[in-house]
């Protein structure tokens, strides 16, 4: 039975085969059966799902993406921008990303899950690694429409293992640690602005300061990213900038 049927077909193919059923009881069973099936129908939908990962390591990975279809190879990652969409099946069976360069003993890859709620219109999924999970990986999942990503707005995330501030013309704002995801809209015409990052515990120590040009025409996602030598207090930010008149 095809999910986009009109209900009321639906109905009048369940009357036909129910003459026998007492008139008091018909409408009650009816109901039930209608709100069965359009129930089911909305159980599996389809989402088109991009993907980013932190680093060129992670997108140099053999890595799949698994829903009730089976699993695809995601043969575009790339660290500086969005692969392409990937059209997946949303319902009862999670959405996994999937080690295909790992194998746990069972000889079935190692896999991790991914979280795309139906209010979503444009998930993204952020990969970050993680070598404390058999798949080497951790996932988090962003909504990526210009509605709930406006153009003109930087999106913050922290890779770090600390609560961090930021500093901009418009004020000072936290990000929580840990993958953590905090927007700032930065409204008005082109123009250049400050940024800073400092330590929550530490405000006198600036852990990144530069001056970046703000174009409305453009959204920015920013991972704040902590050096791999601890001695290292500053912070680097890899920007994967995107452009509203490239994409109209």
């Amino acid at each position: 039975m095809n999910c986009s049927e009109n209900p009321n077909n639906l109905l009048k193919m369940i009357t036909s085969h129910s003459s026998t059923f007492a008139s008091r009881v018909r409408p009650i069973l009816l109901t039930s059966a209608v709100l069965a099936v359009i129930g089911f129908c909305n159980v599996i939908q389809a989402a088109s799902v991009r993907f980013v990962p932190l680093s060129p390591e992670v997108a140099s990975r053999k890595i799949g993406i698994q829903d009730s279809k089976g699993i695809t190879e995601l043969k575009d990652l790339n660290a500086k921008k969005r692969s392409k969409a990937y059209t997946c099946e949303i319902g009862e069976t999670p959405l996994t990303l999937v080690a295909l360069d790992r194998q746990r003993p069972n000889d079935k890859p190692s896999s991790v899950e991914v979280t795309v709620t139906p209010d979503m219109k444009a998930p993204l999924v952020l990969i970050f690694p993680n070598e404390d999970d058999p798949s080497g990986m951790r996932a988090i999942v962003v909504e990526d429409s210009s509605t709930g990503f406006p153009w003109g707005t930087l999106r913050f995330v922290n890779t770090t293992d600390k609560p961090l501030m930021i500093r901009n013309e418009k004020g000072t704002a936290p990000i929580a640690e840990s993958m953590a995801v905090a927007d700032i809209a930065i409204e008005g015409d082109a123009r250049n602005m400050g940024i800073q990052l400092f330590s929550e515990s530490e405000p006198d120590e600036i852990l990144y300061s530069a001056v970046w040009e703000h174009d409305p025409n453009l959204r920015k996602l920013i991972f704040i990213v902590a050096a791999e030598d601890t001695a290292i207090k500053e912070l680097t930010l890899e920007i994967i900038p995107q452009d509203k008149r490239s994409s109209e």
